[in-house]
């Protein structure tokens, strides 16, 4: 006994356990993966992450993409050392992912192993070699290992990448400055002054660095290449007073005292500085002491300052302040002679020289004209008028200022020395001004005058291009090419031509036009996958699959593991109509990329056209099966769950249906389009209650919304159990004075297998009153057949008692099999024996069915054949209904034939009705019947019948 319930406990637990590892392995590696991302990116709990990565990896230990998380989850919660076991890993088994060697780098930096972390950085600027963020993480690890000069060495090249970069550019010169510190202080001024002049290159508005080399170049005995360098910095900074005092202070150095004291004298006429007045007394003392009794130019000096009508001393100070560069003494004295003689060419020639000496263009311009203007024959004159108007011209079309500038090319354009570049600034202003056709007069005037210079030629095609007269560019772009095969120039411009004209073409859909140029470029080039893109893309659009085909196959054959090359030809294959193919291709594809959600895409896509297409075809089975295939590839694809459960519906197949929708559910939660389809599915098994709860989830459309609500409605009235049917005979003859009339109200009890009805029927007569009470009783089976049966009793004007049963069976989801008897005992003590055979058939608004009735009692046996139909309006609810019946048969049970006895009589009958639903709930139905009885072979007689119902349900 102990032994039995030892086994009986092993085997409780042993069931416990496998149903909780049902449980654990329910989910899927997608599912744990989807958790992990959830918990780690958006709630930042890493620890749950890598749990969930851990349980992913186990269902699928060879998902590169879940490892590579976990790696990052290890990484975010400091377990370092996993981290990096994980991510070689990874590595290893999926070389070119870069995501893994950025989480490495962080890892290799925590842990300060900066070589390696380096190596990752390279490996990953093999990838992307011009990224700017990897080359600064490089040169920062080199600067936590302490390796300065790698890390300047790599400041340099990146600087030569992105010499642009502001950032990149103060790094550089960081890196500049530092090695010029370190050998000023060695002792090395010579490298020093090297490193403060290419800092100058990336620097030129940096004060510190110009007083920085002067001062080397004092401290070097240089003193010329220092006033160079103070010369320099005031061209870019002319207001920095301190490279102002350097450069005063050089001269002195250099007893240049006069062009000091000029600097002086023009700041002091800006501002008035105590300080530069000191420095000029100081300076004017000293430049006294120097040329004491020894300069003539000083003993001149004085000797105009007291008689400036002395020509001797005016002609000796003016060559020399003009030969030792005393510029500011000449101006003073060009300036008092040009009062006196403002024509005078040698005059204004020795003005125009000093205004270029001093740098000061304004005067230099305003002397040049006035020059140009008396004298402008004069070829040096000219020469230097021209340059100047030359460079005027190019500075305005710099600026984009071209209507200035046009007017002074074109006048240089006759110039021997600048007729040509003139013509070619000309050139590019009309192009810019769109004047096309004028730029292209002169084009072809600079292609007359200069037949060998090929580049003319270019230029035209270019302009060609800009006037997208793209054909006449394209054929003179080919003729070229092949008139000078070696000249590449005109291969490069061919190609580039071919893909602007193709884009043109494409823009305009001229693809048999771009067919053509594309098909040339793949001759051209045969390596170019844009010129096979171009050329398939040319046939796809106009459906010439068969060529794009073969087309794809010549790619695939020049790169035959091009991806998408492989995707096109797929894709190919789906527009020939030639899905299975396609699938072929694209699985192929997923077998070298299982980790390309793309390509998994693509696969499930043509698949469900595939799926779509043998529905179509009306091969429900196949495309069933391609169902199936698509949720075990990717088993929360909704589309393909909503597909397949309608398959399943169409067949009736509830179950399946349903289970298909549950199951996308778990991978889906919530998700409207399958709450929908599920509440479809309940309505369709008759469970109202589900189908309501499920339906009433359903978010509609804007468009669909009224109709929504509405069916919500008819489900709400579907779930009431209760209802009352009033109604209203009356039946006419036109050759016998009989007027008769029925009243009938009943109860109806709905329930989902069994409903139950009470039914009281009520006549009055001349002769007294008849009531008739009938219970009616409706099963439903399992297999969706159900039984009616019906009894009934009266005291008069009815038949005393009746009773009748009929199965109903559907087969082929659309038909119906009704057979049927019915025992009747009239007052009159005649029993009524009666059989019945219909068949129903159902379309989408029609309904149609036909019955035999066989009616015998103990003298005769009578028959009757009715056909009948309803046709459904538009919102499914009102129909109009038809019907029509011949036999010997009385159709009517409910009046008293027994006094009329019709039914040895041959009779027909046609008849019509209409039933509206005023609501879900309530419905009002008017139909009439016409009987013709046929009494002898050449009289008859007509009864009418008239029918009003109405039923409410609560």
């Amino acid at each position: 006994m102990d032994r039995l319930f030892k086994n009986i406990k092993y085997i409780v637990v042993c069931v416990l356990l496998l149903g909780f590892a049902s449980t654990a392995y329910s989910q899927t590696s997608d599912e744990y993966f989807q958790m992990a991302k959830r918990e780690g990116k958006q709630k930042g709990n890493f620890a749950a992450a890598a749990e969930y990565c851990e349980k992913a990896l186990e269902l699928a230990p060879l998902d590169m993409d879940i490892k590579e998380y976990l790696g990052k989850c290890y990484l975010e919660l400091g377990r370092l050392e996993e981290a990096r076991i994980t991510l070689l890993d990874v590595l290893q088994r999926s070389p070119r992912r870069t995501d893994a060697r950025h989480y490495l780098i962080n890892i290799e930096t925590q842990t300060e192993r900066y070589a390696s972390a380096i190596c990752y950085v390279n490996e990953l600027l093999e990838i992307t070699p011009y990224s700017k963020t990897l080359w600064m993480r490089k040169i920062n690890l080199y600067n936590l290992d302490d390796n300065k000069v790698e890390a300047n060495r790599e400041t340099k090249r990146l600087y030569q990448i992105f010499p642009q970069d502001e950032e990149i550019r103060q790094m550089y010169h960081n890196v500049l400055m530092e090695d010029a510190l370190k050998k000023s202080k060695a002792g090395d001024l010579t490298g020093a002054a090297k490193q403060y002049q290419a800092a100058l290159k990336v620097s030129k508005y940096n004060s510190d660095l110009y007083l920085g080399l002067i001062n080397l170049y004092i401290k070097l005995g240089n003193t010329n290449e220092a006033l160079n360098t103070a010369d320099m910095g005031l061209y870019y900074l002319p207001d920095n007073r301190e490279i102002l005092d350097k450069k005063i202070g050089i001269l002195e150095q250099q007893h240049r005292y006069q062009e000091a004291i000029a600097i002086v004298q023009e700041q002091l006429k800006k501002w008035n500085s105590p300080s530069y007045n000191k420095l000029l007394t100081y300076l004017t003392a000293e430049a006294a002491r120097h040329y004491k009794n020894s300069d003539p130019y000083v003993l001149y000096g004085q000797v105009y300052y007291r008689d400036s009508g002395n020509s001797e001393a005016h002609d000796y100070l003016l060559t020399t302040a003009l030969s030792r560069g005393y510029y500011h003494d000449a101006q003073r004295i060009l300036t008092e002679d040009l009062k006196s003689n403002p024509n005078s060419k040698d005059l204004l020639v020795k003005q125009l020289f000093v205004y270029e000496n001093l740098k000061d263009e304004k005067g230099t311009r305003q002397t040049l004209e006035r020059l140009y203007e008396l004298y402008p024959e004069d070829t040096d004159i000219r020469a230097k008028y021209n340059a100047m108007r030359f460079e005027d011209a190019k500075l305005m079309f710099a600026n984009g200022n071209h209507k200035e500038a046009l007017p002074i090319f074109i006048r240089l354009s006759e110039n021997p020395d600048y007729g040509k570049p003139s013509k070619n600034y000309i050139f590019s202003i009309y192009v810019a001004k769109a004047n096309y056709v004028q730029a292209m007069e002169l084009i072809n005037e600079m292609i007359r005058e200069n037949p060998g210079e090929q580049r003319y030629i270019i230029r035209k095609i270019d302009l060609l291009m800009a006037m997208e007269e793209y054909p006449e560019a394209y054929e003179l772009a080919r003729t070229y090419k092949e008139q000078y095969p070696d000249n590449l120039e005109y291969k490069y411009m061919f190609r580039d031509l071919s893909v602007e004209y193709i884009k043109y073409l494409n823009e305009h859909e001229g693809y048999e036009t771009v067919k053509d140029v594309a098909d040339a470029l793949v001759e051209e080039d045969p390596d170019s996958m844009l010129a096979y893109n171009y050329a398939i893309g040319a046939r796809i659009s106009m459906s010439q699959y068969e060529e794009a085909m073969e087309m794809i196959q010549r790619a695939l054959d020049r790169f035959p593991d091009d991806k998408q090359m492989r995707l096109k030809e797929a894709g190919v294959y789906s527009q020939m109509g030639e899905h299975e193919k396609s699938i072929e291709a694209l699985r192929a594809l997923w077998q070298d990329y299982p980790y390309n959600h793309d390509i998994k895409g693509s696969l499930v896509e043509e698949m469900l056209l595939h799926a779509k297409q043998l529905q179509e075809d009306d091969e429900p089975f196949q495309a069933k099966a391609v169902y199936h295939e698509i949720l075990l590839i990717k088993p929360n694809d909704k589309t393909a769950a909503l597909k397949l459960s309608s398959i399943y519906i169409d067949r009736q197949e509830y179950p399946e249906a349903m289970k298909v929708v549950d199951d996308s559910l778990e991978l889906n939660q919530n998700d409207n389009d399958l709450l929908y389809k599920k509440g479809i599915i309940y309505e369709l098994m008759k469970d109202y209650k589900r189908a309501r709860k499920y339906q009433g989830m359903y978010n509609p459309p804007a468009h669909k919304y009224d109709e929504h609500i509405e069916h919500l409605e008819y489900l709400d009235s579907q779930l009431l159990k209760n209802q009352i049917n009033v109604s209203y005979l009356k039946a006419t003859s036109d050759s016998i004075l009989i007027t008769t009339s029925v009243a009938s109200i009943e109860y109806m009890r709905i329930n989902r297998r069994d409903t139950y009805v009470a039914r009281l029927n009520y006549a009055a007569r001349s002769t007294g009153v008849g009531v008739q009470g009938e219970v009616d009783w409706y099963h439903t089976f399992k297999n969706k057949s159900y039984l009616l049966a019906n009894a009934g009793v009266a005291n008069r004007f009815f038949p005393d008692f009746k009773i009748g049963a009929s199965l109903f069976k559907p087969f082929k989801k659309v038909w119906q099999a009704e057979l049927g008897a019915r025992f009747t005992r009239l007052s009159n003590e005649t029993n009524f024996y009666t059989g019945i055979i219909g068949l129903e058939r159902t379309y989408d608004r029609l309904w149609l069915n036909a019955r035999v009735m066989l009616m015998a009692d103990s003298e005769d046996i009578y028959n009757s054949i009715l056909a009948q139909g309803r046709f459904y309006l538009d919102n499914d609810r009102d129909y109009l209904t038809v019907m029509g019946s011949v036999g010997t048969a009385p159709q009517d049970q409910k009046l008293d034939f027994q006094i009329n006895t019709f039914t040895s009589y041959v009779n027909t009958m046609v008849g019509a009705g209409y039933f509206h639903f005023f609501s879900h709930r309530t419905s009002f139905g008017v139909m009439g019947n016409w009987y013709n009885y046929r009494v002898t072979p050449t009289s008859y007689i007509n009864q009418y019948n008239l029918y009003l119902t109405v039923r409410t349900k609560f």
